[in-house]
């Protein structure tokens, strides 16, 4: 009995010294988590910012990992121990390069602090430098020009009205450069010319194009190229473009595009995978009308010879659909073969829709 007693006496004192051992943790404690470095300048390059920390912990303190939520962001620390008392410090640099505009950006930091992760964060608004013409028009034409862009896609058009389109043009070089249009092969609904004739260093204009619809009854999609020159020096690459025609639906009034029709197509993709040469392929798509007057097909028209489309309806009723069969013809042809058609209705919403089909042809 008096061992018992000698034994339950010890306890707290035992139970103390157990809890007191389990209580031995590193702990991070950071002056600030967080650090605005407010209005700099793209043209300053990297930025930083040392944040402190002390271990108020009762163990060395070891920083296992520092993560950052982009590659913009370069953590610098060492993975000495910080010893119980002591402290130490994360250098974080910010490259603001390309990044206009406000920011915000978190550092995760692993340790052996028993509370999981630590977060830094950092913030700031970088003034963007000033752009070149190399920057706003990134491809070369002649004679110095440079334009912002080499293949348009100009959307959907009214049809029987005049539309225009504007393409960036800057001379990036030193001396004045005449600026023409190689036009030889453009339709007749569709002109194209330069805002300014002449063109000075460093000067920025449009080459305009006007796509009159009035001009021709126009359904679909349209391809068309043309190329600039400078001084009289064609440019190697053309300028690409694509254009769809439809329905002018800029008269109707809201209660009228309630009771618009709605074009559902059943799907805008279909891959034939392999397939032997010279065989015709076909696939049915399924176009249902979900609005509430009846959906028109105005046109289906293809993007090649191999392709041809064909709809059982082409006026459809509130609720019902139409079968549209799509024959591929593979003769002669190897490889991948894609090819797409384009279907116009009257939908207000959504009056041309791309169908795709594709083939491995195998011989």
């Amino acid at each position: 009995m008096k061992q018992l007693i000698a034994w339950l006496a010890l306890l707290p004192g035992l139970y103390g010294a157990a809890r007191a051992e389990g209580l031995k943790t590193a702990k991070m404690v950071f002056e600030s988590n967080t650090y605005d470095f407010g209005n700099i300048k793209e043209v300053d390059g990297d930025v930083s910012h040392t944040f402190r920390f002390r271990n108020e912990g009762t163990l060395p303190l070891v920083i296992n990992s520092v993560g950052v939520s982009c590659g913009c962001t370069y953590p610098q620390f060492s993975k000495e121990p910080v010893l119980p008392g002591k402290a130490g410090d994360i250098k974080i640099t910010f490259d603001p390069a390309n990044r206009p505009g406000k920011f915000e950006k978190v550092i995760s930091i692993l340790s052996n602090d028993p509370r999981g992760s630590i977060r830094l964060t950092i913030t700031g608004n970088v003034e963007g430098r000033p752009r070149t013409i190399q920057d706003d028009y990134p491809f070369r034409v002649a004679g110095g020009l440079r334009i912002a862009d080499r293949s348009l896609v100009l959307g959907t058009l009214p049809r029987g009205k005049a539309t225009v389109r504007t393409l960036g043009i800057a001379n990036g070089g030193k001396s004045p450069v005449r600026v023409g249009i190689d036009a030889s092969s453009l339709p007749a609904w569709l002109t194209v010319r330069p805002r300014k004739a002449t063109l000075a260093p460093g000067e920025r204009s449009e080459i305009v194009m006007t796509l009159d619809a009035a001009k021709a009854d126009l359904w679909g999609k349209y391809a068309f190229s043309f190329a600039l020159t400078g001084d009289g020096v064609k440019q190697p690459d053309p300028v690409e473009a694509t254009v769809i025609f439809a329905e002018d639906f800029s008269a109707l009034s809201r209660a009228e595009l309630k009771l618009a029709p709605r074009a559902d197509y059943s799907s805008f993709f279909y891959h034939f995978s392999d397939q032997p040469q010279g065989k015709t392929l076909t696939r049915q798509f399924q176009i249902t009308n979900g609005g509430e007057k009846d959906l028109v097909i105005r046109h289906i028209g293809p993007s090649g010879s191999r392709i041809r489309a064909k709809a059982d309806k082409t006026v459809i009723k509130a609720g019902d659909t139409a079968t549209l069969t799509v024959t591929l013809d593979t003769k002669g042809a190897s490889g991948r073969l894609s090819e797409g058609i384009t279907v116009v209705t009257n939908d207000p919403a959504r009056p041309a829709r791309d169908i795709r089909v594709l083939a491995n042809i195998v011989k």
